[in-house]
């Protein structure tokens, strides 16, 4: 059976490598939704962990000298991902701790974040 990337076309999240009978392709279905699944395409990973080039993550702390160590650690960490500035899921981790640290700043009585590193910066001046 081969492997495809499919992601759920009903935006549950769902987005796995998936071993699929080549008779059902055309026909996944969500194992978390049951909506349909597509094949997700992805560039081709041409530059990446080998032993002449490790991928260094500095984020979590280490360093991958092989595409099958990598994978071992994505399957013992499923809760990790590596996420590009644009990613939908990147943004709207983004804007929550940014209005919890917003919220915290206000109960201090400033008027957000921004309002609090510069009254602090500018205290720290005198």
């Amino acid at each position: 059976m081969p492997m495809y990337d499919l992601r759920c076309l009903a935006d549950c999240g769902y987005f796995y490598d998936v071993y699929l009978p080549l008779a059902e392709y055309g026909n996944a279905k969500c194992p978390s939704c049951a909506g349909p699944m597509r094949t997700a395409l992805r560039a081709v990973a041409t530059v990446g962990p080998m032993p002449s080039k490790p991928l260094v993550v500095n984020h979590i702390g280490r360093t991958f000298h092989s595409r099958g160590e990598w994978n071992e650690y994505q399957r013992q960490n499923p809760d990790v991902q590596i996420l590009s500035a644009e990613s939908n899921h990147w943004k709207n981790h983004r804007d929550k701790v940014r209005n919890i640290a917003n919220d915290k700043a206000r109960k201090q009585g400033y008027r957000d974040l921004a309002d609090k590193k510069i009254k602090l910066k500018a205290a720290s001046s005198i």
